[in-house]
């Protein structure tokens, strides 16, 4: 199952580990995730994305691993990259062009259907729930016990991607992985907080504002909202403060489908 990935890391010594432009907390916690993988084997690993960790969101990230792509933080000619989360290489934003024009070895682990199988090596496990299950599978395949470091970062990837087990997505080895994860250090109560409360002002009301003006279609069975970037602006929110919206917008009775429209900034578009 994941032979051709432990090949790929064998090979190497250096690598980046990366994922999609707007990071949310499966990207960024499997990303933490796989970087620690990576160095439990002996490598070297950094993490460099092309957008920074949302505010909202720093606290999966804890230690500030994370770095921002720029002019001088870009993957050296001998690392190799390791991409998480991504189901096109156009979803990694600026990293992704700097390695189409300036290529180096890269594998992607990912759980999304619509992957293009873009990488050197694909590790495409569309049965799993988030991209945190694959590397907890991946861990248990090298042989690699979880901690609390690891098992907070696949534990959040996991509790986010599935809406907090709500999801249809959440089956029984959902349940035993987060399970083992608790058991391994997992700060349950701590991140679900986290991610749920401590909301900025700015953030309450503009969901407040997406309530007063939805729209439903189909007798109420389709809810859709819209939210602009001066919406964004006025209440000094960015695009991950929108996360979770629709959970709530889904939750109203009869409804059966709930969208949220955003509007694209010019350089995510």
């Amino acid at each position: 199952m994941f032979e051709a990935l432990t090949r790929f890391i064998d090979s190497h010594e250096k690598f980046v580990v990366t994922t999609h432009v707007n990071p949310d907390c499966d990207a960024l916690g499997s990303a933490l995730g796989m970087a620690y993988l990576i160095e439990a084997r002996g490598k070297q690993a950094r993490i460099i994305n092309t957008d920074p960790t949302p505010s909202r969101f720093s606290f999966v990230d804890p230690d500030s691993r994370i770095e921002v792509y720029s002019e001088t933080v870009f993957p050296a000619e001998d690392e190799a990259v390791v991409v998480v989360d991504v189901g096109d290489l156009r979803r990694i934003g600026k990293l992704g062009e700097f390695l189409l024009n300036h290529p180096r070895p890269f594998a992607c682990v990912d759980h999304h259907k619509s992957n293009t199988g873009f990488a050197q090596v694909n590790i495409l496990q569309p049965e799993a729930c988030a991209t945190g299950l694959i590397l907890a599978r991946l861990a248990k395949e090298w042989g690699i016990p979880f901690n609390q470091t690891l098992a907070n970062a696949l534990y959040i990837a996991m509790y986010t991607d599935t809406g907090g087990f709500r999801f249809p997505n959440t089956d029984a080895e959902t349940l035993r992985v987060a399970s083992e994860l608790v058991e391994a250090g997992a700060e349950a109560s701590y991140l679900a907080t986290e991610f749920h409360e401590n909301m900025p002002i700015g953030r309450v009301r503009l969901f407040g504002e997406v309530l007063e003006n939805f729209r439903t279609e189909a007798d109420g069975k389709i809810i859709y909202v819209t939210i602009s970037l001066d919406q964004l602006e006025k209440h000094g929110c960015d695009r991950s403060d929108v996360e979770g919206f629709v959970e709530y917008i889904r939750g109203i009775e009869g409804v059966e489908l709930a969208i949220l429209f955003r509007q694209a900034d010019q350089e995510n578009t």
